[in-house]
């Protein structure tokens, strides 16, 4: 027997079973898995569904897969969180921003308040001037 046959021997289970999980990472990372939810989140349980092995397998004969799940887990929460106040900032920024424009149009307001009091207090006035008898209209010039 030569030294190429002895090398070139089947793949043993364990082999086929962590080649199987690895496919699996990379199907459910891709999104496109063929047995779980696509759009289902990267763990050790949804792994294990689709390689179609138990949790304890991946978790006892593949400790190193289990790991690269977990981390591969966990950048997606941080990418999450991340995304999140990302838009939390933004939205700050965007409150913040209306905030001032409303405190400048109710400052607007309260000043054409005023003014439109100023204005109806001089039009009594001038009404009152008008409708009294002592009052002598000047002829107009045309």
């Amino acid at each position: 027997m030569s030294q190429a046959e002895t090398t070139s021997a089947a793949p043993t289970r364990g082999e086929l079973t962590a080649k199987a999980i690895r496919q699996a990472i990379v199907r459910i990372e891709k999104g496109r898995p063929k047995v779980v939810k696509p759009g289902r989140k990267l763990s050790i349980q949804s792994v294990a569904e689709e390689a179609g092995v138990s949790r304890a397998t991946i978790h006892n004969n593949h400790p190193g897969l289990a790991e690269r799940i977990r981390e591969a887990g966990n950048k997606a929460v941080r990418t999450q969180r991340d995304d999140k106040n990302t838009e939390l900032k933004e939205l700050r920024a965007k409150h913040s921003e209306l905030r001032q424009e409303y405190i400048h149009a109710r400052q607007l307001n309260q000043d054409m308040a005023s003014e439109m009091a100023t204005l109806v207090v001089e039009n009594q006035r001038l009404r009152a001037i008008a409708e009294n008898n002592n009052v002598v209209g000047l002829p107009s010039k045309k």
